[in-house]
């Protein structure tokens, strides 16, 4: 639950989660449709300063949650990079068997854009999941209107997570303790064992989770105390201020490419 903790830690938990949400979504949607590693590069370059520099989160800490995701944006695009031909061309070239495996410019031109592209779209999920607390970004769910089964379910997952979590932890204490990771195999066993422990445990617990919601008055709802922080003006101006400076370097672009 890594980005659960730092969102709770956060320097900028103090904002506003719309306005986080608002501006997490357009700068996504903006460097998404951009379709330019230019952009995309701000928009990562961007968006990892604001989680470092004000998300306080440390550097180290930033670099590991990026790392699964850039590990596999490598090799999507060198999917994308690589190509089969029947003859040698592009700007690379390597012989196997009959066929040729190419790097031409058009390729390179689509893993590049791709890489940054998506990489600024992660970033700003980022931004989001490490800034706002979960019961927050649900309540601002709840604003948008989604059906309040939806928010339930998520309220519930949301919860049971943690407390799954706590029963998976103890069960593998209990097992390290009677040498059940003793070995390759009996890693296995003990991992099937705990495994189907924790189904059981799970059916148990919403059995008496139910019951305790019945006993005290659960209707078909679930109510929460929560308390949000409010929208301020120069929270507001410097989104405003970065989506336009954003908006204002994709036009430059278009017409550069244009010219």
């Amino acid at each position: 639950m890594t980005l659960d903790a730092l969102a709770a830690r956060s320097g900028l938990r103090g904002v506003s989660p719309g306005l986080k949400t608002v501006f997490s979504v357009g700068s996504l949607l903006l460097c998404v449709g951009a379709a330019d590693p230019v952009v995309g590069a701000a928009v990562a370059c961007s968006m990892a300063a604001i989680i470092w520099l004000l998300g306080k989160v440390p550097l180290d800490r930033l670099l590991r949650l990026l790392h699964l995701p850039l590990l596999f944006l490598a090799v999507s695009c060198l999917v994308i990079l690589l190509e089969f031909t029947k003859a040698p061309m592009g700007l690379w070239q390597l012989r196997l068997g009959g066929l040729w495996l190419c790097v031409t410019a058009q390729s390179l031109e689509r893993a590049v854009t791709l890489f940054f592209q998506a990489m600024g779209a992660v970033c700003c999920l980022f931004f989001l999941s490490t800034s706002t607390p979960m019961p927050q970004l649900i309540e601002v769910l709840r604003k948008c209107r989604l059906p309040e089964l939806i928010i339930e379910l998520m309220y519930l997952i949301y919860r049971y997570l943690f407390v799954l979590l706590e029963v998976q932890r103890q069960m593998t204490v209990a097992a390290s303790a009677r040498l059940g990771y003793d070995g390759w195999r009996r890693s296995l066993t003990t991992a099937g064992k705990i495994s189907g422990g924790l189904l059981a445990s799970s059916f148990r617990r919403s059995s008496a989770c139910y019951d305790a919601m019945e006993a005290r008055g659960y209707e078909g709802r679930l109510a929460f105390l929560s308390r949000t922080p409010k929208l301020r003006w120069s929270h507001a101006l410097a989104a405003a201020a970065y989506l336009l400076l954003l908006g204002l370097l994709i036009l430059i672009r278009k017409r550069g490419i244009v010219l």
